[in-house]
């Protein structure tokens, strides 16, 4: 190992940066104080030591985790129940399986993040043509059909009207010729 790499590894872990490290190293610290001060024959103390550590983000690598985790064994075999002990929570994901090496991890992010993009921007395109064909769809049946919409009401009421004035128009034409029929005949 080079230079480098011993300074990534603490307490028998390699961390993927030197701040991550140095977390590390002083959550050790840490560790070692509580130690030397915290008396392990009363579980009441220990219990407050752990929810303090918890409840203000102390350890947060898996150094500072694994010290948690012993100190939970230790307040079980004390008699502590259960249920008083808050879990260990965990602040950092872990359903991102790409490798250490950080150029890797970009190239596959960016990767991975041009493939999303790819995918999204098919599925926009995709959405957006059956979109403007619905739109397109709907003008020409509102065009067409003969029932009013509000694109063609005013054209349609008057063409009704129209057709009723025509009608009663040749109905008057008809009734006056009958008219003019029977007087004649008179």
């Amino acid at each position: 190992m080079d230079m480098n790499e011993d300074e990534l590894v603490v307490g028998g872990y390699r961390f993927g940066t030197v701040a991550d490290a140095e977390t590390a190293r002083m959550e050790q610290k840490k560790i070692v104080n509580v130690e030397q001060h915290l008396d392990y024959r009363k579980p009441e103390n220990v219990l407050l030591v752990y929810n303090k550590a918890i409840d203000n983000r102390v350890f947060l690598t898996p150094l500072g985790i694994s010290y948690l985790h012993r100190m939970q064994d230790q307040m079980v075999k004390c008699g502590v129940p259960k249920e008083k002990i808050k879990p260990i929570p965990m602040y950092a994901t872990f359903s991102n399986k790409t490798e250490n090496n950080s150029s890797i991890r970009r190239s596959m992010t960016s990767r991975g993040q041009k493939m999303e993009f790819k995918g999204r921007f098919i599925t926009s395109v995709c959405v957006n043509v059956l979109l403007a064909a619905a739109l397109a769809a709907m003008i020409v049946l509102a065009y067409v059909s003969d029932v009013p919409t509000i694109v063609n009401y005013k054209t349609a009421i008057l063409n009704e009207y129209s057709a009723w004035e025509q009608e009663l128009t040749d109905r008057e034409q008809a009734v006056r010729e009958a008219e003019r029929a029977l007087d004649m005949s008179r």
